[in-house]
Protein backbone atom coordinates (compact mmCIF):
# COMPACT_ATOMS: atom_id res chain seq x y z
CA UNK A 1 0.00 0.00 0.00
CA UNK A 2 1.34 3.15 -0.81
CA UNK A 3 2.23 6.25 1.92
CA UNK A 4 -0.85 8.39 1.98
CA UNK A 5 1.87 11.38 1.71
CA UNK A 6 1.62 9.96 -1.83
CA UNK A 7 -1.87 10.49 -2.83
CA UNK A 8 -3.67 13.99 -3.18
CA UNK A 9 -6.55 14.95 -1.96
CA UNK A 10 -8.57 13.98 -4.67
CA UNK A 11 -7.68 10.44 -4.33
CA UNK A 12 -7.26 9.93 -0.81
CA UNK A 13 -11.45 11.26 -0.77
CA UNK A 14 -11.68 8.61 -3.35
CA UNK A 15 -10.26 5.56 -0.62
CA UNK A 16 -12.55 7.42 2.15
CA UNK A 17 -15.69 7.12 -0.45
CA UNK A 18 -14.90 3.65 -1.25
CA UNK A 19 -14.60 2.79 2.16
CA UNK A 20 -17.88 3.96 3.23
CA UNK A 21 -19.48 2.01 0.85
CA UNK A 22 -17.85 -1.06 1.80
CA UNK A 23 -19.18 -0.09 5.76
CA UNK A 24 -22.62 0.44 4.17
CA UNK A 25 -22.51 4.26 4.58
CA UNK A 26 -22.34 5.03 0.50
CA UNK A 27 -21.38 8.17 -1.25
CA UNK A 28 -23.15 11.38 -0.34
CA UNK A 29 -24.57 12.90 -3.29
CA UNK A 30 -25.08 17.00 -3.16
CA UNK A 31 -28.86 17.96 -2.83
CA UNK A 32 -29.60 21.23 -4.18
CA UNK A 33 -27.32 23.24 -6.11
CA UNK A 34 -23.87 23.90 -4.35
CA UNK A 35 -22.98 26.94 -6.02
CA UNK A 36 -26.19 29.16 -4.56
CA UNK A 37 -25.62 27.50 -1.32
CA UNK A 38 -22.45 29.26 -1.16
CA UNK A 39 -24.12 32.29 -2.39
CA UNK A 40 -26.81 31.94 0.23
CA UNK A 41 -24.58 30.50 3.29
CA UNK A 42 -22.16 33.95 2.70
CA UNK A 43 -25.60 36.20 2.09
CA UNK A 44 -28.93 35.76 2.69
CA UNK A 45 -28.74 33.21 5.33
CA UNK A 46 -25.84 35.25 6.51
CA UNK A 47 -24.51 31.84 7.77
CA UNK A 48 -20.34 33.50 7.28
CA UNK A 49 -21.56 36.20 10.03
CA UNK A 50 -21.14 33.29 12.96
CA UNK A 51 -19.20 30.62 10.72
CA UNK A 52 -16.11 29.98 8.99
CA UNK A 53 -15.38 27.98 5.96
CA UNK A 54 -11.93 26.84 4.71
CA UNK A 55 -10.83 29.90 6.96
CA UNK A 56 -12.72 32.42 5.23
CA UNK A 57 -15.11 34.77 7.78
CA UNK A 58 -15.17 34.68 11.24
CA UNK A 59 -15.13 32.51 14.05
CA UNK A 60 -17.48 33.20 16.78
CA UNK A 61 -19.25 30.00 15.80
CA UNK A 62 -17.58 26.78 14.69
CA UNK A 63 -16.00 26.06 11.40
CA UNK A 64 -18.00 24.21 9.40
CA UNK A 65 -15.45 22.75 6.65
CA UNK A 66 -15.72 19.17 7.59
CA UNK A 67 -19.38 19.59 8.96
CA UNK A 68 -20.97 17.15 6.75
CA UNK A 69 -18.63 14.50 7.24
CA UNK A 70 -20.44 11.58 8.35
CA UNK A 71 -24.06 13.12 8.45
CA UNK A 72 -27.09 12.53 5.74
CA UNK A 73 -28.85 15.62 3.98
CA UNK A 74 -31.87 15.68 6.67
CA UNK A 75 -29.52 15.15 9.55
CA UNK A 76 -27.70 18.65 8.31
CA UNK A 77 -31.36 20.01 7.19
CA UNK A 78 -32.62 19.77 11.07
CA UNK A 79 -29.08 20.95 12.58
CA UNK A 80 -30.05 24.12 10.50
CA UNK A 81 -33.89 24.22 11.00
CA UNK A 82 -33.69 23.21 14.41
CA UNK A 83 -30.53 23.76 16.35
CA UNK A 84 -29.97 22.24 19.52
CA UNK A 85 -29.34 24.98 22.74
CA UNK A 86 -26.20 25.99 23.71
CA UNK A 87 -24.99 23.72 26.38
CA UNK A 88 -21.82 23.03 28.10
CA UNK A 89 -18.97 24.22 26.51
CA UNK A 90 -20.87 26.53 23.64
CA UNK A 91 -22.44 28.91 25.71
CA UNK A 92 -23.90 32.61 25.23
CA UNK A 93 -23.66 34.63 27.78
CA UNK A 94 -24.97 38.47 29.20
CA UNK A 95 -22.78 40.56 30.84
CA UNK A 96 -24.17 43.63 32.59
CA UNK A 97 -21.52 45.34 34.09
CA UNK A 98 -21.66 48.09 36.92
CA UNK A 99 -21.82 50.96 34.64
CA UNK A 100 -24.94 49.40 32.91
CA UNK A 101 -23.01 48.05 29.75
CA UNK A 102 -24.53 45.16 28.36
CA UNK A 103 -22.24 42.24 26.40
CA UNK A 104 -23.40 39.47 24.98
CA UNK A 105 -21.05 37.00 23.72
CA UNK A 106 -19.77 33.15 23.25
CA UNK A 107 -18.42 32.09 26.27
CA UNK A 108 -14.80 31.40 25.40
CA UNK A 109 -13.25 30.76 28.85
CA UNK A 110 -14.11 31.40 32.51
CA UNK A 111 -12.86 30.84 36.07
CA UNK A 112 -13.83 31.78 39.54
CA UNK A 113 -12.94 35.26 38.83
CA UNK A 114 -13.62 36.15 35.27
CA UNK A 115 -15.09 35.32 32.04
CA UNK A 116 -13.76 36.02 28.52
CA UNK A 117 -16.47 36.34 26.32
CA UNK A 118 -16.50 36.70 22.09
CA UNK A 119 -18.84 39.26 20.56
CA UNK A 120 -20.42 38.27 17.13
CA UNK A 121 -18.10 40.54 15.65
CA UNK A 122 -14.93 38.77 17.28
CA UNK A 123 -14.67 41.07 19.69
CA UNK A 124 -13.24 39.77 22.46
CA UNK A 125 -14.32 41.14 26.08
CA UNK A 126 -12.03 39.74 29.24
CA UNK A 127 -14.36 40.50 32.23
CA UNK A 128 -13.61 40.52 36.18
CA UNK A 129 -16.77 38.80 37.86
CA UNK A 130 -15.91 41.41 40.19
CA UNK A 131 -16.83 44.25 38.13
CA UNK A 132 -20.57 43.00 36.66
CA UNK A 133 -23.70 43.64 38.07
CA UNK A 134 -25.32 40.87 36.46
CA UNK A 135 -24.40 37.68 34.64
CA UNK A 136 -26.72 35.58 33.09
CA UNK A 137 -26.39 32.14 30.57
CA UNK A 138 -28.51 31.98 27.73
CA UNK A 139 -30.39 28.38 27.24
CA UNK A 140 -31.99 29.53 24.04
CA UNK A 141 -29.46 28.27 21.11
CA UNK A 142 -26.65 30.12 19.65
CA UNK A 143 -27.55 30.12 16.14
CA UNK A 144 -30.87 31.61 14.90
CA UNK A 145 -34.42 29.43 14.70
CA UNK A 146 -35.97 31.10 12.05
CA UNK A 147 -34.10 29.31 9.07
CA UNK A 148 -37.16 27.38 8.23
CA UNK A 149 -39.05 30.68 7.30
CA UNK A 150 -36.07 32.77 6.05
CA UNK A 151 -35.29 30.40 3.97
CA UNK A 152 -37.24 28.19 1.18
CA UNK A 153 -37.29 24.63 1.05
CA UNK A 154 -34.88 24.80 -2.28
CA UNK A 155 -32.92 27.42 -0.71
CA UNK A 156 -32.78 25.09 2.13
CA UNK A 157 -31.49 22.25 -0.12
CA UNK A 158 -28.53 24.42 -1.73
CA UNK A 159 -27.33 25.65 1.62
CA UNK A 160 -27.22 21.86 2.63
CA UNK A 161 -25.86 21.12 -0.85
CA UNK A 162 -22.86 23.42 -0.36
CA UNK A 163 -22.16 22.09 3.09
CA UNK A 164 -22.19 18.78 1.72
CA UNK A 165 -20.19 19.80 -1.01
CA UNK A 166 -17.22 21.37 0.78
CA UNK A 167 -17.11 17.85 2.26
CA UNK A 168 -16.76 15.90 -1.18
CA UNK A 169 -14.80 19.02 -2.68
CA UNK A 170 -16.85 19.97 -5.71
CA UNK A 171 -16.91 23.42 -4.75
CA UNK A 172 -13.89 26.00 -4.71
CA UNK A 173 -13.32 27.67 -1.48
CA UNK A 174 -14.54 31.14 -0.64
CA UNK A 175 -12.73 33.53 -2.24
CA UNK A 176 -11.34 31.40 -5.17
CA UNK A 177 -12.90 31.92 -8.50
Amino acid sequence: MPAFRELGSGEIQHVVDYLRVLQGAGVVSPVGNPQRGKDIFFGKAECSTCHTVAGQAVFVGSDLSTYARGLTAAEIRRAITDPAPSAGRARTAVATTRDRQTLIGAVRNEDNFSIQLQGADGTFHFLLKSDLDKLEYRRLPAMPTNYGQKLSPQELDDLVGYLQSIKIGTVPDPGEE
